[in-house]
C-alpha cells in the first residue's frame, strides 16, 4: 500500500465490487446528515483489509472471488456482503466529509487558477505587441541611430588623429625655431619651448616617429646649456643687464641656479687669469722682439720675470685697466643680484611664486653662507698695510727691528682696547658676574690702559716734568663716532657694527699669528721674550672679546624682567598636577622668535658668521635659563605639584627652543633641572648638594631651603642648612 487514494479513485474501486455510482452533492449531504457514530465508523474503516489500499493493478473482484469457500453459504455471504456495505458506507461518508470539508479551498484555488490563466493570456498579448513594436524600432530607428553614433565616433577619432598629426608636424619643425631663438639669444624662450616640446613628445611617445625626436630635443637642451655657459662667460668682461637677465632666467628654468653661480665664479677666475696673462704676454713679446722664446707656455709668475724695467709701468697701468673692467663687471653682477633679491623678496611676501622664492633664498645663502669671506673694516686694512711697511723697514734696518715691533704691538694694543671700549664695556653686567671677561683679557686690558692710554684730560701747568714726559708715551682714549647707534632694539643694539668691529679684530689677530715666524726671524735674541709675551698675552686674547661684546646684545635682546614679572604671577602651591604649561613660557618663546627675526634682518646687512651666531644664541639661552631659576627662587609658596609644574614648564620651553636653534646641548639646561630636582633631596643630601653646587647664588639656595624644603624638614635642620649656605664663599660663574 503506497498511501490513501483520492475519493474518486476509492469510489471507482468500490464500484468494481458492486455497481455503485458516486454519490452526488445532495447524497453527500444526506450521508453527512445521517446519525452516525464516528468511533464505530472509524472502526469499520480500520477493519478494511490493507490489500484494498494497494496499487491500481489490484483486482478486487478476483480477490473476493478467490476468497470464497468451496462450499457457499448464503447466510454467510449475505452477512459478509452486509459487512462490505457497511464498510463502503463508512468510506463513502468519510469521503463525503472530506470533500465537503475541502470544498471552499477547492473553489478558491479554482478561482486563482482561472485568474492566473487570464493574466497569462494578457501577458501573452503584451509580449506579442512588445515584440512587434521592438521590430518596428529596430528596423526604423535603432540601426540608423547606431550608425550615426558610430560615424560620429569615427569622426572624433579622426579629429584627434589630425590634431596629433599637426602637433607632430609642429614638433618636427621645432628645431628650426629653436635655432632662430638661440641666434636671437632668447635663451629663456628656447628652454621653455624645448621643455614644452619634451612634454608633448612624452605624450605622443607611442608614435614611432616621435622616439627619435625626444632624443634630439635632449641633445638640443644640452646644446642650449653649452651656449648658456658661453653667454655667461661674456659677463665677466662686458656686463650687459639684459643679456645677464636672460641668462639667469634660463638657468632658473633649468633648475640649475647653483650651477650658474659656480660657473660664474669659475669664469671670473678664468677671466682674471686670461686677462692678466694676455696683457703681460703682449708686453713681454713686444720687448723680446723676434726671439724664439715660447712665452705662451710659461707660467704667469715666470712670464712676469721677463717684463723689462722700461715696460713695467705701462704694463702695470694696462694690467690695472684690464682688471678694472673685470671688477666693474663683477660689481655690476653683484648689484644685479641685490636688486633682483629685493624684488623677489617683495613678490614672495605676496605669495606669488614659491619656486622663485626658494631660488632667491638660495642665491642669498650662496655675498652670505657659501662664500666665507672675511669681515673687514678700513682700519684693519690700514693696519695690515702699515704692518707690511714696518716689516720692510725691519728687513732693511735690522738694528731698529725691536723698536718697530714694539710700536706695532702698541698699534694692535690700541686697536684691541678701542674695540673693547666701544662695544664690550658694560659695568652692569660685570657687577653681576655674568658676561665677565676672562682674567687674562682683563689683565691685558688693564696693562694697555696703564701703559698706553692717557686718561688725564686737564692740562695742569703745575704738573711735574716727569709726569709730562711719561704722558708723551701715551695716546688719548678712543671715542666712538656719533653715527654709530648702539641703543636701538630694532638693530639688536648695533649688532652689525659690533660684528664688523669684532670680527675685523679677530681677523687681524689671525694675520699676526701668520706673521709670527717672520717677526721672530728678525727679532734680536735678547728681545724674543717680548715678542712671545705679545702673542701670548695680547694677540691670542683678541677672540675672547667676542664674549663680552655679544653678551651685551644678548642681555638686551630679550625682556628678562618681563619674564620675572610673569613668573611672579604664577600660583605654585597648587594641589593637582597641571597638564598645561604657564603663559610665561609662551612669552619667553615669542621673545626668542623675535630675536631670531631681528638676527635674520641684521644678516641681510652684514654676514653673521656661524661662531658669532652660536655665541649670541648661547648667551641668550644661558641668560634665559638663569632668569628661570631666579624666577623659581622668588617663589613664596610651592607644593609638590607646583614643583612638577616647574618641570613641565621647562620641558615645554626646551622642546620649542630646540626648533629655533641648532645648538646642542642647550646651555645651562642642567642648571635649571638640577635646581628643580633639589626640592626632593633629604636633609643630609641637601647639605652635601649645597657644598657641591657653588654656581647658585645665596638667595637661590636660601629660597630652596626655606620655601621648597620647609615642608618636609624641621626647623633645626633648616637652620643647619642656612648656616651651611652662609659659610660658603660662592664665586660668580
Amino acid at each position: 500500500m503506497t498511501g490513501l487514494k483520492s475519493p474518486q479513485e476509492s469510489l471507482s474501486d468500490l464500484g468494481a465490487i458492486e455497481s455503485l455510482r458516486v454519490p452526488g452533492k445532495e447524497e453527500f449531504r444526506e450521508l453527512r446528515e445521517q446519525p452516525s457514530d464516528p468511533q464505530a465508523e472509524q472502526e469499520l474503516i480500520n477493519s478494511i483489509e490493507q490489500v484494498y489500499f494497494s496499487a491500481d493493478s489490484f483486482d478486487v473482484v478476483k480477490y473476493e472471488l478467490e476468497k470464497l469457500p468451496s462450499v457457499l453459504n448464503l447466510q454467510e455471504l449475505e452477512a459478509y456482503r452486509d459487512k462490505l456495505k457497511q464498510q463502503q458506507a463508512a468510506v463513502s461518508k468519510k469521503v463525503a466529509d472530506l470533500i465537503l470539508e475541502k470544498q471552499p479551498a477547492y473553489v478558491k484555488e479554482l478561482e486563482r487558477v482561472t485568474s492566473l490563466q487570464t493574466g497569462l493570456q494578457l501577458a501573452a498579448v503584451i509580449c506579442t505587441n512588445g515584440r512587434r513594436h521592438l521590430n518596428i524600432a529596430k528596423e526604423g530607428f535603432t540601426q540608423a541611430s547606431l550608425g550615426l553614433l558610430a560615424n560620429q565616433r569615427k569622426r572624433q577619432l579622426l579629429i584627434g588623429l589630425l590634431k596629433s598629426l599637426r602637433t607632430i608636424k609642429t614638433l618636427q619643425r621645432t628645431d628650426v625655431r629653436l635655432s632662430e631663438m638661440l641666434e636671437e639669444e632668447d635663451y629663456p624662450g628656447a628652454i621653455q619651448l624645448c621643455l614644452e616640446c619634451q612634454k608633448a613628445a612624452s605624450t605622443f611617445k607611442h608614435y614611432s616617429c616621435i622616439s627619435e625626436l625626444n632624443s634630439k630635443l635632449q641633445d638640443t637642451l644640452e646644446q642650449i646649456e653649452e651656449q648658456l655657459d658661453v653667454a655667461l662667460s661674456k659677463i665677466c668682461k662686458n656686463f650687459d643687464i639684459n643679456h645677464y637677465t636672460k641668462v639667469q632666467q634660463a638657468y632658473r628654468l633649468l633648475g640649475k641656479t647653483q650651477t650658474a653661480m659656480d660657473q660664474l665664479h669659475m669664469h671670473f677666475t678664468q677671466a682674471i687669469h686670461n686677462t692678466v696673462f694676455q696683457v703681460v704676454l703682449g708686453y713681454v713679446e713686444l720687448c723680446a722682439g723676434n726671439t724664439d722664446t715660447k712665452f705662451q707656455k710659461l707660467q704667469y709668475k715666470d712670464l712676469c720675470t721677463h717684463v723689462t724695467p722700461d715696460s713695467y709701468i705701462p704694463c702695470l697701468a694696462d694690467l690695472c685697466k684690464a682688471l678694472w673692467e673685470v671688477m666693474l663687471s663683477y660689481y655690476r653682477t653683484m648689484e644685479w643680484h641685490e636688486k633682483h633679491d629685493n624684488e623677489d623678496t617683495a613678490s614672495a611676501s605676496e605669495g606669488s611664486n614659491m619656486i622663485g622664492t626658494e631660488e632667491t633664498n638660495f642665491d642669498r645663502d650662496y655675498s652670505l653662507n657659501k662664500v666665507n669671506a672675511p669681515i673687514l673694516t678700513n682700519t684693519t686694512l690700514n693696519v695690515i698695510r702699515l704692518v707690511g711697511k714696518y716689516m720692510q723697514m725691519m728687513n732693511i734696518l735690522k738694528p731698529i727691528a725691536f723698536d718697530v715691533i714694539h710700536f706695532m704691538s702698541q698699534l694692535f694694543d690700541y686697536y684691541l682696547y678701542a674695540i673693547y671700549t666701544f662695544f664690550g664695556r658694560n659695568d652692569s653686567l660685570e657687577s653681576t658676574g655674568l658676561g665677565l671677561s676672562s682674567s687674562r683679557l682683563r689683565t691685558t686690558l688693564n696693562r694697555i690702559q696703564e701703559s698706553l692710554i692717557d686718561l688725564e684730560v686737564s692740562a695742569d701747568p703745575t704738573a711735574t716734568l716727569t709726569a709730562a714726559e711719561e704722558r708723551k708715551e701715551k695716546v688719548p682714549s678712543p671715542h666712538l663716532s656719533q653715527l654709530v647707534v648702539l641703543t636701538s632694539g630694532d638693530t639688536l643694539y648695533g649688532l652689525a657694527e659690533r660684528v664688523v668691529a669684532t670680527e675685523s679684530l679677530v681677523f687681524l689677530a689671525e694675520q699676526f699669528e701668520f706673521l709670527q715666524p717672520h717677526l721672530d726671524a728678525v727679532m734680536p735674541a735678547v728681545k724674543k721674550p717680548f715678542l712671545q709675551q705679545f702673542y701670548s698675552q695680547t694677540v691670542s686674547t683678541a677672540s675672547e672679546l667676542r664674549k663680552p661684546i655679544y653678551w651685551i646684545v644678548a642681555g638686551k635682546a630679550l625682556d628678562y624682567e618681563q619674564m620675572l614679572l610673569l613668573m611672579a604671577n604664577v600660583k605654585w602651591d597648587v594641589k593637582e598636577i597641571m597638564s598645561q604649561h604657564n603663559i610665561y613660557v609662551d612669552a619667553l618663546l615669542k621673545e626668542f622668535e623675535q630675536f631670531n627675526r631681528r638676527l635674520n634682518e641684521v644678516s641681510k646687512r652684514v654676514r653673521i658668521p656661524l661662531p658669532v651666531s652660536n655665541i649670541l644664541w648661547e648667551h641668550c639661552i644661558r641668560l634665559a635659563n638663569r632668569t628661570i631659576v631666579e624666577g623659581y627662587a622668588n617663589v613664596k609658596k610651592c607644593s609638590n605639584e607646583g614643583r612638577a609644574l616647574m618641570q613641565l614648564d621647562f620641558q615645554q620651553f626646551l622642546m620649542k627652543l630646540e626648533k629655533l636653534t641648532d645648538i646642542r646641548p642647550i646651555p645651562d639646561k642642567e642648571f635649571v633641572e638640577t635646581y628643580i630636582k633639589a626640592y626632593y633631596l633629604t636633609e643630609n643630601d641637601m647639605e652635601r648638594w649645597i657644598k657641591e653646587h657653588r654656581e647658585y647664588s645665596t638667595k637661590q639656595l636660601t629660597n630652596l631651603v626655606n620655601v621648597c624644603l620647609g615642608s618636609h624638614i624641621n626647623k633645626k635642620a633648616r637652620q643647619k642648612l642656612l648656616a651651611a649656605i652662609d659659610d660658603i664663599d660662592r664665586p660668580k660663574r
